[in-house]
């Protein structure tokens, strides 16, 4: 295989940036603009962002397993890639762009469509990232490459609501979702044209197919590959857990009004700390720099519960902190994953990477099902997000407790997972050496 360039690496990561503006909306002004701008309510919004992630626990196994099997002129990835980006487009205008008069059917119609488009698109074009190399840690270049970007897409998600408090001087969620819906729609199309165009695919040689039954039960059979699952539902369950409480935290328990400047502030730390992140992970391993920022945002997530409400300045420099590990969480796992892939490899002789990270978006998107419990949970203890409402000291206690001591609690479990982790560069280097030697067999024959 011919060693990837860092300049290869860095065009891929491009259509991360407009995939990633959508993350902030989603989790962040959805909820707001469903419940306080349209009025639907707060448990049936919930029940949406549940149900479009079982949706996605269906979908995305069935997208992975077609990709690894569809060899066209153009490749296994690109042309799924081609499908998925105007679907995805029409989705998110009309889910950032819904009528006053919009019902809960709307809102579930076009919700679970982008989440159908992100998997048509974002499937294909995860393999692909995983496919560029082999090598440890060219590997983990490659995604902290793709990461660089996520964190700038975010940073302009943010700026988007700067531009909209600070200048517009507009903090209505309908508002600041339409100016959303405006880049994503004119960023994504262009930076996927030049992917397309510019990032070869890796010949996969030849090898014996595997049936979806027979597939599954190879995967049942990787440990590492189960204790990875189970990662990812920790971490990524306890971050969606958080993230969807994000703005009711900040501006009801903090007092802070204006995030724009907030989330900018937090995104553009986490794209400084990617570079720290690689030392560690260059160092020490992947799985130590993981567990490293999995410790450090469970005692800053303390650290803000134990905030009074206008101490903004604190929760600022905290938040800063936090957005300092924000990175390590998104790309790290998908690092480790393709290592992974490489012991069934090993066995099988087929490479397929879709399939694996079908199964660990499979398991992403039941983590991503935890944002839509944790609206229901605040509503059962009283929490009230009418306009002009105010909620008490007990209702903003549990609003607290959700999100900052709850995920703290999945941490723990997680960090004992990753500092157990035993695949390391060293016994990397000689699972590399036998995936070559298989897929060179297969070459031959």
């Amino acid at each position: 295989m011919t060693p990837i360039t860092r300049s290869t690496a860095w065009i891929y990561g491009s259509v991360s940036l407009p995939l990633a503006i959508i993350s902030y909306p989603l989790a962040v002004w959805i909820p707001r603009l469903y419940s306080t701008e349209i009025g639907i309510d707060l448990g049936l919004i919930g029940l949406v962002i549940f149900c479009a992630a079982i949706f996605d626990a269906i979908s995305d196994p069935a997208m992975g397993f077609m990709s690894d099997r569809f060899q066209t002129r153009w490749g296994r990835r690109k042309p799924w890639i081609a499908i998925g980006v105007p679907i995805y487009a029409v989705a998110v205008w009309m889910l950032l762009n819904p009528d006053q008069g919009s019902t809960v059917l709307y809102l579930a119609l076009f919700f679970i469509l982008l989440r159908l488009a992100t998997t048509i698109l974002g499937l294909p074009y995860a393999a692909w990232g995983m496919e560029l190399s082999t090598e440890y840690h060219t590997r983990t270049m490659i995604q902290s490459a793709r990461e660089k970007y996520v964190l700038a897409g975010l940073i302009v998600a943010s700026a988007i609501v700067l531009i909209s408090e600070e200048v517009f001087d507009n903090r209505s969620a309908s508002f600041v979702l339409s100016n959303f819906s405006w880049v994503i729609v004119t960023l994504l199309p262009l930076t996927a044209l030049i992917v397309l165009l510019k990032v070869p695919e890796v010949a996969v040689p030849a090898a014996p197919r595997v049936s979806i039954v027979a597939s599954l039960r190879q995967m049942t059979r990787n440990k590492l590959f189960l204790r990875l699952l189970m990662i990812e539902l920790l971490i990524a369950g306890g971050e969606n857990f958080r993230n969807t409480l994000s703005l009711f935290f900040v501006q009801d328990y903090v007092g802070a009004d204006r995030v724009g400047r907030l989330y900018v502030l937090y995104f553009g730390v986490g794209l400084l700390a990617i570079p720290v992140w690689d030392w560690i992970a260059r160092r020490f391993g992947k799985h130590q720099s993981l567990a490293t920022a999995m410790v450090l945002v469970s005692i800053i997530a303390i650290a803000c519960f134990m905030l009074d409400y206008g101490q903004i300045t604190e929760f600022y420099v905290l938040f800063a902190l936090k957005g300092f590990c924000f990175g390590a969480f998104a790309y790290l796992p998908r690092a480790m994953l393709a290592d992974v892939v490489d012991f069934d490899t090993v066995r099988s002789g087929t490479a397929r990477p879709a399939s694996y990270f079908a199964i660990l978006g499979f398991m992403t998107k039941c983590a991503a099902s935890f944002g839509g419990l944790s609206l229901p949970i605040l509503g059962l203890v009283g929490y009230s997000v009418a306009r002009n409402v105010t909620n008490g000291p007990t209702e903003l206690m549990w609003l607290g407790i959700l999100y900052a001591i709850v995920p703290t609690l999945m941490f723990v479990v997680a960090f004992y997972l990753c500092v157990t982790w035993p695949l390391n560069a060293k016994l990397h280097q000689r699972l590399e050496r036998l995936v070559a030697r298989k897929q060179a067999r297969y070459a031959k024959d």
